[in-house]
């Protein structure tokens, strides 16, 4: 086994070392391919660029002439045309030693007028081509033309003024432009070619020649190269390794220019690159192989023995500590400090259980690294939680014991504690196997390596039933009213905005009671009766409206009563008299030992119809209930606009 892990960390060590030595230069001699092939195609592309424009100078000359010529009336004329004209135009222009000839022909390319005297029975369809284009045009290459002397020649063709009529041609000599052709080499190897669908210019050695073989060897065809030639000046012309180079589209002809590389000789200097990095690796690698077995002796037997003792421990051996005997000096120094951590961790946690015993905290500890979960013994008895498959936030821990608000709850501390990596505080209720219900509050917090991942969470739980209880009663003491058991005033102003902001789309009553006569009952029978009256009204407009609205006491013998149910908000006036008739049917005080008959004077707003706003909306309650004050009292009324401007008048009267 020690003879397998020892071979197992050489490999990996001198793995780790020689490794990155081939990946760097992998990566170098793939930059430097790249940067060959990049670095011949922008040449290729410069020394394109630059024929190109030679070429264009030279034919532009002609171009222009042609284009001339093609308007003068000496050209055009019906019938037999001006020889001594057209003889004089060509002397000047014969001072050119590359121009051959001057042409006149008809439609069909037969010769109508040639100032060199070739027979006038020769198509100069064959040197300009066939196809039908306007425009002057530079033609097609004429390979060692019988009618001029063997030369290769090319024309420059423009169309009469009457295109149909015929058009007129200069004949140039080729000579000028294999010249400049010549002339563009670029990094030693490369050369340029200028092509047409049948001849080609200085290829493989020849002056002109035809272009199937240039076409064969770079494996596409010249009506690939006019097609997408146009405009893409710098394209990498790609011709299964033999070449790299651009091309492109020779303006107002029917030339292509390609600007080519032998790809064999960016291949071998890249290649010359890659041998001697091989070679230098391999010495690298042979060093470092002997440098590592070496090296290792002393270095592994130790890790062996250490790495032996740490799994004893992980296993649950704690009292295992590594044997120093036969160590180097380091290594035992570091494994004695190992050994002095372990005693220390051993003390720790054997601590750590005997304060988690005494205190009335209970604890808990996951284990990310085993997946365990640790719960103290006082936690195992209030809780008697099954900690089987148990996490932290798995459904099987605390949030089993939870409602569905809380749970949730839970769930989000959960993720905000693994997420920040630090600790987080909140109480939540836990149903108990005996349906007892009881209230805790929990601090977690996560302990982190290093590099900041989580190792483990240690929380503390700690019953606060009884602090919560009391909590919750003296909230609820503080949200309503003590004589009536209704919401005071802003328990019921806040509960009422709250009900308008759900109920948008549709109907919200508001009804403002008020007693009748109430400081007659206060002031005959006392005020101890005038509390009953109080509790007998509160208590006849729950039992009239249950479930389906609320109501808060706004002080004295006023109440407010919040209506959301459709049917109820639909017959408010129904539900309006009834209290009205309950009220009046009284209630046997034995204070007094007689029955009081009860009156009550109600106002109605709805909402949205007299206000969106909860406060104005109970303020036109209001108003409709002191019009019902002014007229006789013991009725109801649904608010109108007036009644606000009724309301002022009736309280100043008062």
């Amino acid at each position: 086994m020690n003879i397998k892990v020892k071979t197992a960390l050489r490999v990996i060590l001198i793995g780790t070392t020689v490794l990155p030595l081939v990946v760097i230069a992998l990566v170098t001699v793939m930059q430097v391919m790249g940067f060959a092939s990049s670095l011949t195609g922008d040449e290729a592309n410069n020394a394109g660029a630059a024929l190109s424009a030679g070429i264009s100078n030279i034919t532009g000359s002609y171009v222009t002439d042609v284009g001339a010529y093609a308007n003068m009336e000496m050209t055009n004329k019906t019938g037999s045309l001006p020889t001594a004209e057209l003889d004089s135009l060509y002397a000047s222009m014969s001072e050119d030693k590359a121009v051959l000839d001057l042409v006149v022909s008809d439609a069909s390319g037969q010769y109508l007028y040639s100032a060199a005297g070739k027979p006038l029975t020769t198509n100069i369809s064959a040197i300009a081509g066939s196809d039908k284009k306007t425009g002057v045009r530079v033609s097609k290459f004429s390979q060692k033309n019988a009618t001029y002397n063997s030369e290769t020649v090319f024309a420059v063709t423009a169309p009469l003024k009457d295109a149909s009529a015929g058009s007129v041609s200069v004949i140039v000599n080729a000579d000028s432009v294999l010249k400049c052709i010549k002339e563009r080499t670029f990094l030693t190897h490369g050369f340029a070619v200028v092509a047409d669908a049948d001849n080609v210019l200085n290829y493989n050695g020849t002056d002109i020649g035809s272009a199937d073989a240039l076409y064969a060897d770079i494996n596409t065809t010249y009506d690939f190269l006019r097609q997408n030639g146009s405009g893409k000046a710098g394209t990498v012309l790609s011709t299964g390794g033999k070449y790299i180079g651009s091309y492109g589209i020779i303006n107002n002809s029917d030339w292509v220019w390609l600007a080519l590389y032998d790809a064999g000789e960016v291949n071998g200097s890249v290649m010359t690159v890659l041998l001697i990095g091989l070679g230098v690796i391999a010495v690298l690698i042979v060093v470092c192989v002997i440098v590592m077995i070496l090296s290792t002796q002393k270095v592994i037997d130790p890790m062996i023995n250490m790495l032996g003792t740490m799994k004893e421990i992980n296993s649950g051996n704690h009292s295992e500590r590594i044997n120093t005997a036969g160590m180097g000096k380091e290594f035992a120094a570091m494994s004695d400090v190992f050994n002095t951590m372990m005693d220390e961790s051993l003390m720790s946690e054997e601590l750590h259980k005997t304060v988690s015993d005494l205190s009335d905290n209970m604890l808990f500890e996951w284990d990310f690294a085993k997946e365990s979960m640790f719960v103290s013994d006082n936690f195992k008895a209030k809780i008697k939680l099954d900690l089987n498959g148990a996490t932290l936030n798995n459904g099987k821990f605390l949030d089993s014991l939870m409602d569905e608000d809380d749970s949730e709850k839970y769930k989000r501390d959960m993720n905000t504690l693994f997420k920040e990596k630090g600790d987080i505080g909140n109480e939540y209720k836990l149903k108990l196997e005996d349906e007892k219900e009881i209230w805790v509050s929990m601090r977690a917090r996560c302990v982190t390596d290093r590099l900041g991942e989580v190792l483990r969470v240690i929380g503390v739980l700690t019953d606060i039933t009884s602090e919560k209880n009391a909590t919750l009663k003296l909230a609820e003491r503080a949200s309503f009213d003590f004589l009536s058991q209704l919401y005071n005033r802003n328990t019921f102003e806040r509960e009422f905005a709250a009900e308008l902001e759900r109920s948008v789309g549709k109907k919200v009553a508001a009804l403002f009671i008020d007693v009748d006569d109430f400081k007659f009952i206060n002031d005959r029978y006392s005020h101890a009766v005038g509390d009953e009256t109080i509790r007998f009204v509160a208590d006849t407009i729950k039992a009239r409206t249950g479930e389906t609205g609320f109501a808060g006491r706004f002080g004295g013998d006023e109440f407010v009563l919040c209506i959301s149910d459709p049917k109820l908000v639909e017959n408010v006036e129904v539900l309006s008299m009834d209290i009205i008739d309950d009220l009046y049917a009284g209630y046997f005080s034995k204070s007094v030992n007689t029955t009081l008959n009860i009156k009550a004077s109600i106002g109605i707003a709805i909402y949205p119809d007299h206000s969106k706003d909860g406060k104005e909306l109970v303020g036109c309650a209001d108003a409709a209930m002191y019009f019902v004050k002014k007229n006789g009292k013991a009725n109801y009324h649904i608010y109108e606009p007036s009644d606000s401007a009724l309301e002022g008048n009736f309280m100043s009267s008062i």
